[in-house]
């Protein structure tokens, strides 16, 4: 039932006055049963309203009026009421059908009622009620009753209660009485009465919302000033903990501060008057005046970035200082802020770096083996002195050739390049160098990769072993084995002869071992007996005997930790699975070494395995030299993003002395939109020279660097406009960080310049998230049908800002802004799709994929 109730005379303010004396107590019952953690959905109504306070306002009520009235939640339990009929108590409420028949009227025929209605219903106990819903926001919490009632216009069917009272076992006369005493009302009484309720209903509906989202945001305001509070302490401590000090020069006030941390650094105590002077004193004497020329070219506009040593505490520390000065239009200093950083530890771990180098590279050149390093191109990269002497040619010469040049069979040489890359090692691979005068030296290659931080392989470290003594030990046995027949049938001399040959020919072979640092050996696994070359008892350190260790014993020779994975080896070779791996020993005399083993089993005629050989070859310089060389190349790619970051800093200073030759504020606001550029490529290369990883960046950290700056350059720290972040943790390919790095630092300069007006507070937006993340974001939507390969692009980032939006006259992606042209190129050069939605503001939406993903 629909009524119009706008004018039926209800007295508001005597529900306002009786609201209002209770309005503290209701926020204290609040105030102690919610939390923003609770969501206004999740309350039930007898946690909003206070009965104490309103149960006298219903007494009052049904006195003026003889309407019974009720509070009920949403599962018809009964919080506060007034004008109960016996009927109800004494009789329907006490018997378990005529019970539920109450509740299952109060739940499903109330139901369906909308806000600022009410409906009639008559009960499954046949006398009328009334509702009219309590909301709490947008959500229904409960329901105001009005009954039970009888209309005075209907005929009371005295026959039919009778049969009920019959029914339910009811004393029939008491149950007639209590009949007489529910009130007769009249229709215009009910609806004058409904009208006070659906009023009630929405002024109770009201006050709890308030109230709830005030006690909320207090509580939300207590938790962002500890926060606060607690990130003041932080930053204190992060100073401490990164040694690094800052402070505050405000000559237009004439205050020098200095943090904590500065303080101690300086080793000066906190409360002596700061001056220049003080500053000076503390500057190591050979530096003192470098420093002072430096100070005062910075205070002349150059940047002052700078090293150098102190003397605090009687100890030489080095620190690092930075100072960002400010100058009014005549170019006078009026403020800086600086910071210093401890930087004594890193200098040491420079200048140890350094003389690890020179070490490492004296290892390397101390080789008798040619030790090459070879790009993922298959040109050279690096070479040792043994290279030059068996090539004839310099180092210069040979860094960025084609290393097959330098053999004899090329294509050769380029299929074991090859293995390497598909296997990841190459052993005693067949070649030989060509020497630049035409003579040649048959070579075994050993190869392996080498990997990135982030386990790319980048190349392929070479090392080559001569073996022309070796091969002509090799022609004298395949000699002495051709001639073995005819020297059978010669006479005793010539057969000693040929022994005496065969006794040379061992001897050779042993030398060529000994100097290939490569041992043999022989198990017969019946008799568990084994033999040992000379050069495999060298290695193990041990002095030559008749019979090689048993397996069990030579054991326990092997790297602890590398023993069961040796052990494992060797039963899968019994198998019939030969094998080849490097594992480390502990010699007789306690030194480490690494070895490369290969081994076999010879199996009879009934494949039972009946004897066991191989090689064992010392390669612990060779592990020496590939991990000094690793440590070297990553040495010169972070060395490389270091002088890029340095470049495109310089450029960015350049760009700023040159703004200050201009006085067009669109001329200084094109220069300052290139710095912010140029800065954003800086910060890439900045993160990846401080990152462990070399060649793709940690784009979250990145974009939270990127903003920051943006917001400081813009000088918008104390402004009305708010940042915030929904980034996970993506890393990005350097080709898709880069572009989509400037893109972020247009849209989010767009939206600093134009987007909020003067003095007004606003918010911006920034969401990086992978795209399975974002599907579920009904808010924007995904890229439009005609978008190709869509289903390829990975992640999705988003800049919004809830301030003016784009004027209508720039029509994107169609605009003659250069800024916006520059970010619609480099979308499309990362073959990404961007979409513009301007709703509340205006919102920047690009999807683009990884390649390394």
């Amino acid at each position: 039932m629909r009524k119009n109730l706008k004018n039926s005379g209800i007295d508001k303010k005597l529900v306002d006055d009786v609201l209002n004396q209770n309005e503290q107590r209701f926020r204290l019952k609040l105030e102690k049963g919610l939390s923003p953690a609770r969501a206004v959905e999740d309350l039930e109504l007898a946690e909003i309203i206070d009965v104490q306070a309103i149960q006298p306002l219903l007494d009052n009520f049904y006195k003026l009026t003889h309407i019974p009235i009720g509070l009920n939640d949403l599962k018809g339990n009964v919080l506060a009421g007034a004008g109960w009929q016996d009927i109800c108590t004494k009789f329907h409420r006490v018997h378990p059908v005529t019970c539920r028949h109450c509740v299952e009227s109060d739940i499903n025929l109330s139901s369906g009622v909308a806000p600022g209605e009410f409906k009639f219903y008559r009960c499954k106990n046949n006398m009328w009620d009334a509702v009219t819903p309590i909301m709490v926001g947008d959500h229904h919490v409960g329901y105001v009753f009005a009954g039970q009632f009888f209309f005075d216009d209907e005929p009371l069917n005295y026959e039919f209660f009778r049969a009920q009272a019959r029914k339910y076992g009811f004393n029939e006369e008491e149950y007639i009485a209590a009949l007489e005493k529910v009130p007769r009302l009249s229709r215009e009484a009910v609806d004058t009465g409904m009208a006070f309720f659906m009023t009630f209903a929405n002024m109770l509906s009201q006050l709890s919302y308030s109230n709830i989202k005030l006690a909320q945001l207090l509580e939300e305001r207590d938790v962002l000033v500890n926060v606060l509070q607690k990130t003041r302490e932080d930053f204190d401590r992060a100073q401490a903990v990164g040694n690094i000090g800052s402070w505050r020069l405000d000559l237009c006030n004439n205050v020098l501060t200095w943090s904590d941390e500065n303080h101690r650094i300086f080793g000066i105590p906190k409360g002596t008057p700061l001056t220049y002077e003080t500053f000076l004193s503390t500057i190591h004497p050979d530096d003192r005046e470098y420093v002072d020329g430096e100070w005062k070219e910075g205070m002349e506009g150059k940047p002052y970035d700078i090293e150098h040593r102190i003397i605090a505490d009687d100890k030489v520390k080095w620190v690092r200082e930075k100072a960002y000065l400010e100058f009014d239009r005549d170019g006078s200093l009026i403020a800086g802020f600086g910071i210093t950083q401890d930087i004594t530890e890193r200098k040491r771990a420079e200048e140890a770096l350094r003389l690890s180098n020179i070490y490492n590279r004296s290892l390397i050149e101390a080789s008798l083996d040619p030790l090459v390093t070879i790009g993922s191109d298959g040109k050279i990269t690096d070479v040792n002195n043994s290279t030059e002497i068996a090539t004839g040619y310099s180092r210069d010469e040979l860094i960025g050739t084609d290393f097959s040049d330098y053999f004899t069979e090329p294509e050769k040489a380029k299929e074991g390049y090859q293995r390497v890359f598909q296997e990841g090692l190459v052993r005693d691979y067949p070649l030989e160098i060509q020497h630049k005068d035409g003579h040649t030296t048959p070579v075994l290659y050993n190869a392996s990769v080498y990997k990135d931080e982030s386990g790319k392989v980048i190349g392929v470290f070479a090392a080559a072993r001569d073996i022309t003594e070796l091969k002509k030990a090799e022609k004298a046995l395949k000699k002495a084995h051709d001639n073995l027949e005819n020297l059978v049938e010669e006479r005793t001399g010539q057969l000693e002869k040929a022994y005496n040959s065969l006794k040379e020919s061992e001897k050779s072979l042993s030398e060529a071992q000994r100097m290939a640092h490569i041992g043999n050996w022989d198990w017969d696994t019946l008799t568990n007996r084994s033999y040992w070359s000379d050069e495999l008892y060298r290695i193990f350190g041990l002095t030559p005997r008749k019979f090689g260790l048993p397996y069990s014993e030579a054991l326990n020779y092997i790297h602890p930790d590398d023993r069961d994975y040796m052990n494992n080896a060797v039963k899968r070779a019994l198998n019939g699975e030969p094998y080849e791996i490097d594992y480390r020993i502990i010699s007789a005399d306690g030194t480490e070494r690494v070895v490369h083993t290969q081994g076999e089993v010879i199996f009879n005629e009934e494949n039972n395995s009946i004897k066991m050989r191989g090689t064992v070859q010392d390669i612990t310089e060779r592990k020496k030299a590939e991990e000094a060389l690793e440590k070297i190349q990553e040495t010169h790619i972070k060395e490389i993003h270091h002088r890029i970051k340095n470049n495109l800093q310089v450029i960015s200073s350049l760009l700023s002395l040159e703004a200050e030759k201009f006085g067009d504020e669109k001329m200084l606001e094109s220069f300052r939109e290139s710095q912010n550029r140029v800065a954003s490529m800086a910060l890439i290369h900045e993160e990846l020279y401080k990152g462990k990883e070399l060649d793709t960046l940690d784009f979250a950290a990145y974009l939270q660097k990127l903003a920051a700056d943006l917001f400081d350059s813009y000088n918008l720290g104390n402004s009305g406009i708010s940042l915030k972040l929904d980034l996970e943790k993506i890393h990005l390919d350097l080709d898709i960080a880069i572009p989509l790095g400037i893109i972020v630092n247009e849209l989010i300069s767009n939206s600093l310049k134009h987007a909020f007006s003067a003095e007004k507070s606003g918010e911006i937006h920034i969401s990086l998230c992978k795209k399975e993340s974002f599907t579920a974001n009904d808010d924007i939507p995904g890229p439009c049908p005609s978008c190709t390969g869509k289903n390829n692009l990975h992640y999705i980032l988003t800049v919004a800002d809830n301030g003016k939006g784009i004027p209508e006259e720039i029509k994107f992606p169609n605009t003659d802004s250069l800024g916006l042209q520059l970010v619609n190129l480099l979308v499309e050069q990362i073959d990404g799709y961007i979409k513009l939605k301007m709703d509340s503001g205006t919102k920047f939406t690009i999807w683009f994929r990884n390649p390394e993903t």
